[in-house]
């Protein structure tokens, strides 16, 4: 009787077949490149499917180990038509508006950083973006999707970020006075995550970062585009979000020579300024260390320290110093009888912690020595 032999798999041990599978995936990986990625988009099957490994490629480049897709797309479509294109016609999904406006931000910002040799490419899209799409931008970022608004205003920073030029198209076209613009400060995450409210925060210091002095001036003299940050809760805001706004408006403005100190005086009013104080109350999210690495839970003390000696430097620079801040040297030493400096006098008569907090207590000291105010705890 014969004995019937147990069959042997035909396609070869499980290691093998994990093997080609691998070398498959990597193959198809090898093959998005721009070419590829272009036919992706002409076809409104494959658009979504193409925008979307975009973005999540575009996220890991550059890298000497992965095919830029971005640079091999943009060499061969410079106006990014096919991108645009999308934005045509009948109005999208909101999942699909997220992705072509990922996929312009990702390469502005390549246009902005290693490939500024394809700056033409980032004026481009700018410039389609202002003159033909402003009406979905707006649709986009006063959107009751938190998501939409936030990666429209990180679009809108990307677009600032090429350079002054591409910083003044975008000033000179924003609508600053939408009654929605200061509700977006409002949608913040309490646990960190980034959010609408970080975004704004970065478009607007985007400005100060990338344009030019008339641009900065510009936005200085914006009502409430800026100061509107500062007044909405700041003491709430995570670390590293005090941090970037301090230290751009201290470099940017504070110690910008170009800014007059009545330019300054007029944006640091005395209202700002008692907002910008309330960071010695801190109680937002500790997301930074002293050597800025990552923390772990329970780090809220050092997080307090680290936000009260930003806002302390920063306030001393500004109120005490008389090269670039806003105090002036009065040769009465306070007796000419006239009312000094109207904004810090005001500012020192609205810090009512100072009884209770030595570092309040040292900045008016400090104030009031530099601007010879006599300020007493009958003031206070």
């Amino acid at each position: 009787m014969a004995v019937k032999r147990r069959g042997v798999p035909a396609a070869g041990p499980p290691a093998a077949k994990r093997a080609c599978r691998e070398e498959e995936e990597k193959e198809k990986e090898e093959e998005f490149n721009g070419a590829r990625f272009k036919a992706l988009l002409r076809d409104p099957t494959t658009a979504g499917k193409g925008l979307e490994t975009f973005v999540s490629v575009a996220k890991t480049l550059p890298s000497p180990e992965i095919y830029d897709v971005v640079e091999g797309y943009v060499k061969i479509s410079m106006e990014c038509a096919e991108i645009f294109k999308l934005l045509d016609g009948e109005r999208k999904p909101e999942s699909e508006m997220i992705l072509i406006f990922q996929a312009l931000e990702a390469i502005l910002l390549r246009t902005a950083s290693d490939l500024s040799h394809f700056s033409v490419v980032g004026m481009n899209i700018v410039k389609k973006l202002i003159h033909s799409y402003m009406r979905l931008v707006y649709a986009a970022l006063y959107s009751e999707n938190h998501r939409m608004s936030r990666v429209c205003l990180t679009l809108l920073s990307a677009m600032v970020a090429q350079g002054p030029d591409t910083a003044r198209d975008v000033y000179s076209h924003f609508d600053f006075n939408n009654k929605h613009l200061p509700g977006l400060l409002k949608k913040r995450c309490k646990k960190g995550r980034p959010d609408v409210r970080m975004a704004y925060i970065q478009f607007a210091l985007s400005f100060l970062i990338a344009g030019d002095n008339a641009v900065l001036t510009q936005v200085l003299e914006l009502k409430d585009f800026i100061p509107d940050i500062l007044r909405s809760e700041i003491k709430e805001d995570k670390v590293s979000t005090v941090n970037l706004l301090l230290s751009t408006l201290k470099t940017k403005v504070v110690q910008n020579k170009n800014i007059t100190k009545t330019q300054k005086v007029r944006f640091f009013t005395a209202d700002v300024l008692i907002h910008i104080s309330s960071l010695y109350r801190w109680n937002g999210i500790t997301d930074v260390s002293p050597g800025d690495l990552k923390v772990t839970q329970g780090s809220e003390e050092v997080g307090k320290m680290m936000v009260r000696e930003l806002v302390h430097n920063f306030l001393m620079d500004l109120c005490c110093s008389l090269k670039h801040g806003i105090t002036f040297y009065d040769p009465s030493l306070g007796t000419s009888g006239k009312g000094g400096n109207m904004v810090l006098l005001r500012f020192l008569l609205g810090l009512k912690t100072a009884t209770e907090d030595e570092m309040v207590a040292d900045l008016m000291i400090e104030v009031s020595l530099d601007g010879q105010y006599k300020v007493t705890q009958k003031d206070l």
